[in-house]
C-alpha cells in the first residue's frame, strides 16, 4: 500500500523543527529507498513569541491590526507572522531549507495567506503592520501612477498628512504611507475593511486558502505573486545550487508556482454555489452518514478553481482537515459507526477521482484522532489502492479532461460524470448514492452517453468486481447504451 508521495511527512511547529538535529533523516532515507516521494512541511503564518524571543525581532516579523497590535489568536495563543517582512519570509525559507537537508524531496507550507486573517477567522482585521502597510503604498502608487494629490484626496480621501508619496522612484514610492492613520482618523480602526473605506476595497480580501492572484486588489497580488512566489523561487533555487535537483512544492490550498495543491475539506470551505460552504461529511439527523448527498460538484469546482492560478494545469489533491475534539467535519467523519466510515472511502475517494480531484486516504492526522489502524480502515485502503493502481486504471483519471456530454442512468440517485482519457477513451462514471447506512444495490442499470463514433470495446471498472467486465453495447444516433449489471458503490464505463 506505499503511496507515491507522502505530501506532509514533517510539520514544523513552534521550534519544534527549527533546527537539522530535530529530523529523523532516517525516514526520509527509507521512504526513499520504498520509492516514496518524501515532502517535509511547515506552518508558514502561525507564529509563537518564542520563536523570535527578542522583542524587536517580534516586532519585525508579527502582523498586527489596524491600532498597530499583534494579533492573538486562540485557545492556542499563537500570532501571525507577516509574510510582508522580508525576515519573516527568510525564516520560513530558512525552514525549509533544514528539511531539504535532511532529505525532504519537498516542503509543504500550511495556511501561507493567514497574514490577513484577524483575531476572529475571516473578519480581515490583520496584516496592518509595517511592511504590509509600506507594500500597500507602493501598491496604490503603481497601480495609480498618474494621481494628483487633489485625486487622492478626492478619490480616496488620503491627504498630504498621510505621507503617501509616489514620486520617490519605484523602490521607494508610496512606502511611508500612514495607512494605520488614515483609518484611525476615519475611524475605521477597528474595522479597516468597513465599505465605506475607500481603499478597503484596494486592499481586498483573503478567503483563507483561496488566494485571488490577479482580482488586482494588494492582498491578492502580493500574497500569490510577491511573498509565495519568493519563498518557492528562493527554495528551487537553493536545491539546485545545493544538490543539483529538482523539490516539490505545494501549499494548504489554491496557490501558483506549485507542483500540486492539497486542499482541506474543512468547513466554511466556499465551494457550493456563490461561495456558499460545502458539507464533506453530512449527517442524517440520527447521526449516520448521509451518503445520499453527492460531493462530485464541489471537487469539479475545486479543480477548476486550480486552473486559473498560473496557467498551467495543476494535479490537485483534497485531504480530511480539522480536529476530531473540534466540532466540524472531521467531528461528524469520527462520531460515524465503522462500517460507515468505510462507505464513507468507497464513495467519496471514487467521486474525486471521477472529478479529477484526488482525495487522500487519511492513515494518521498526527494530532491523536483515531488512525486509520484503530479504525479498521487499513484492509480497505489496501483494496482500494491495489485496485486504483492495476494496470490501466490509473490513466482513467490522470489528466483526464471533462467532457459535457449528457449521460442518462435508467434508475435515480447515481451521480454520473463524463470524462476523455489521455489515451482516448470515453469514460462515464457512476457513484450510487442510493444509501441507507449502506450502499443499496442497484442490479440492471442502463446507461446511455453520447460518442461521435461506435466504441470498438465497453469494459466495466469498480472496485467492487474481482476484475475488469467486458460489457455488451448498443450504438445509435451518437449514444451508447449499456447495461451495468451490478452497481454498488461506483463503476466506470470505459468505451475505447
Amino acid at each position: 500500500m506505499l503511496p507515491s508521495i507522502l505530501p506532509r511527512a514533517w510539520a514544523r511547529w513552534d521550534t519544534e523543527g527549527t533546527q537539522l538535529s530535530q529530523y529523523d533523516t532516517s525516514f526520509a532515507a527509507q521512504a526513499e529507498a520504498d520509492g516514496i516521494t518524501f515532502i517535509g512541511g511547515t506552518t508558514a503564518t502561525v507564529l509563537f513569541q518564542d520563536e523570535f524571543p527578542d522583542p524587536t525581532q517580534f516586532n519585525s516579523v508579527v502582523s498586527c491590526n489596524a491600532e498597530g497590535q499583534p494579533v492573538t489568536h486562540p485557545p492556542l495563543n499563537f500570532y501571525r507572522g507577516s509574510m510582508a517582512s522580508p525576515a519573516y519570509r527568510n525564516y520560513i525559507i530558512g525552514i525549509g531549507e533544514i528539511q531539504i537537508d535532511a532529505g525532504a524531496d519537498g516542503v509543504h507550507f500550511d495556511e501561507p495567506d493567514e497574514t490577513f486573517e484577524g483575531v476572529t477567522y475571516g473578519n480581515g482585521n490583520e496584516g496592518f503592520d509595517d511592511a504590509d502597510v509600506a507594500d500597500f503604498g507602493g501598491f496604490l502608487c503603481a497601480k495609480y501612477p498618474n494621481l494628483s494629490a487633489a485625486q487622492w484626496q478626492s478619490l480616496f480621501g488620503v491627504m498630504a498628512s498621510d505621507n503617501l508619496n509616489c514620486t520617490l522612484g519605484a523602490e521607494q514610492n508610496g512606502r511611508g504611507f500612514l495607512y494605520r492613520q488614515y483609518l484611525a482618523r476615519n475611524g475605521w480602526q477597528s474595522d479597516p475593511l468597513n465599505p465605506a473605506n475607500p481603499l478597503a476595497a484596494e486592499w481586498g480580501t483573503i478567503y483563507g486558502s483561496h488566494p485571488a492572484p490577479y482580482n488586482g486588489t494588494f492582498t491578492g497580488t502580493y500574497t500569490s505573486l510577491v511573498y509565495w512566489q519568493n519563498i518557492v523561487l528562493t527554495l528551487r533555487q537553493y536545491a539546485r545550487q545545493k544538490y543539483g535537483r529538482e523539490i516539490y512544492i505545494t501549499a494548504n490550498g489554491v496557490y501558483p508556482f506549485v507542483d500540486f495543491q492539497e486542499n482541506g475539506l474543512t468547513d466554511g470551505n466556499g465551494l457550493g454555489p456563490n461561495g456558499t460552504d460545502v458539507d464533506f461529511c453530512h449527517l442524517t439527523p440520527d447521526g449516520h452518514f448521509d451518503g445520499t448527498v453527492s460531493v462530485l460538484q464541489p471537487f469539479l469546482t475545486l479543480k477548476q478553481e486550480s486552473l486559473g492560478t498560473d496557467g498551467r494545469v495543476i494535479p490537485v489533491a483534497a485531504f480530511q482537515d480539522g480536529l476530531g475534539t473540534v466540532p466540524g467535519m472531521m467531528a461528524r467523519y469520527l462520531s460515524l459507526p465503522p462500517t460507515e466510515i468505510q462507505d464513507y472511502w468507497r464513495m467519496y475517494v471514487m467521486e474525486g477521482l471521477a472529478a479529477g480531484v484526488y482525495y487522500n486516504m487519511m492513515i494518521n492526522d498526527g494530532v491523536n484522532d483515531p488512525t486509520a489502524t484503530q479504525l479498521g480502515l487499513i484492509p480497505l485502503f489496501e483494496q482500494m489502492s491495489a485496485f486504483l493502481k492495476a494496470g490501466s486504471h490509473p490513466a482513467l483519471f490522470y489528466e483526464a479532461q471533462d467532457l459535457s456530454g449528457t449521460v442518462t442512468a435508467s434508475v435515480p440517485n447515481i451521480t454520473t460524470h463524463l470524462t476523455l482519457t489521455n489515451d482516448g477513451r470515453t469514460v462515464t462514471h457512476l457513484i450510487n448514492h442510493n444509501y441507507n447506512q449502506a450502499f443499496l444495490e442497484q442490479d440492471e442499470v442502463v446507461v446511455t452517453f453520447p460518442m461521435a463514433t461506435a466504441p470498438a470495446s465497453v469494459t466495466l471498472v469498480s472496485p467492487d468486481y474481482a476484475s475488469d467486465m467486458p460489457v455488451s453495447f448498443t450504438y445509435g444516433g451518437g449514444m451508447v447504451q449499456v447495461t451495468i449489471p451490478q452497481l454498488i458503490s461506483y463503476v466506470a464505463v470505459v468505451a475505447d
